[in-house]
């Protein structure tokens, strides 16, 4: 866990200029629209839990710690894979630039969890060159400093672990928020 221990770190190191910084969400709603309920795993503040409210009936934000989840909206404190809430609360997740964040042994129990607790799951991470879960080390230095730690995976990497997580996927690409370029991949749980 010493993973979460040093996301959750830097970003209350600069949560005030992260949430400046995310003006523009990334429109997962969009592609996949799942229902009334949703999850917005890792949300950071910013355009995108405002984003997710517009797009569902019933959202809540979960991060790692108070500093990160929006003011004022339903939130609870998470980690991706050991989240709070019963099998099946939500019809779709979204984990929008989270699991960058985990490392290749972590991933497929981020999907797992993820798809325990909802029907559907959109996950984004910045797409990056190379894969297999690659380590970068991403100095922030606007308004603040922290040391944030990427994990770089392909859509074939992405795929692998939700397939693995017990998940069928439905969609799988890129997409463009600002110069930023991120891979997604749609994926809904497997009927028992």
């Amino acid at each position: 866990m010493d993973w979460a221990l040093a996301a959750r770190e830097a970003y209350r190191a600069i949560a005030e200029a992260y949430e400046a910084s995310r003006r523009r969400p990334l429109p997962t709603a969009d592609i996949a629209n799942f229902g009334d309920k949703a999850l917005d795993l890792g949300s950071g503040r910013g355009a995108q839990p405002s984003y997710l409210e517009a797009s569902y009936r019933y959202v809540v934000h979960c991060d790692l710690a108070p500093e990160l989840v929006p003011r004022g909206s339903e939130a609870a404190l998470c980690e991706a894979t050991a989240l709070p809430f019963r099998d099946g609360a939500f019809d779709v997740v979204h984990a929008v630039a989270v699991y960058h964040h985990l490392p290749p042994g972590v991933l497929g129990a981020a999907f797992a969890e993820a798809l325990r607790v909802g029907v559907a799951v959109v996950a984004t991470v910045w797409g990056l060159p190379g894969g297999g879960g690659a380590v970068r080390r991403v100095p922030w230095r606007w308004r603040g400093e922290a040391l944030r730690v990427y994990y770089v995976y392909s859509l074939r990497d992405l795929a692998s672990a939700a397939l693995a997580a017990g998940g069928r996927l439905v969609a799988l690409g890129y997409m463009r928020r600002g110069r930023r370029l991120n891979a997604f991949a749609v994926v809904l749980r497997r009927k028992n």
